[in-house]
């Protein structure tokens, strides 16, 4: 059986993905909503919710790059 992630992964995983976004609508000049939405529904954030691979490790501009590489 998968174990879940404790309550402060998930907010560090939270955490990473709102700091990703962020970067990624600076970059992009888009707003932090519409990057938000399309961000939730990648690849990178399933990868990112994944405790598995551990990509919350790497921190936010890693996310960024992994939300830009798929």
């Amino acid at each position: 059986m998968e174990s879940k992630p404790s309550d402060k992964t998930l907010f560090a995983m939270d955490l990473t993905a709102m700091m990703a976004v962020e970067q990624l609508s600076q970059e992009t000049k888009q707003p932090q909503e519409k990057v938000l939405l399309d961000f939730m529904e990648s690849n990178a954030a399933k990868m990112l919710y994944d405790d598995s691979t551990k990509l919350w490790w790497d921190g936010p501009s890693a996310t960024a790059q992994e939300f830009k590489s798929l």
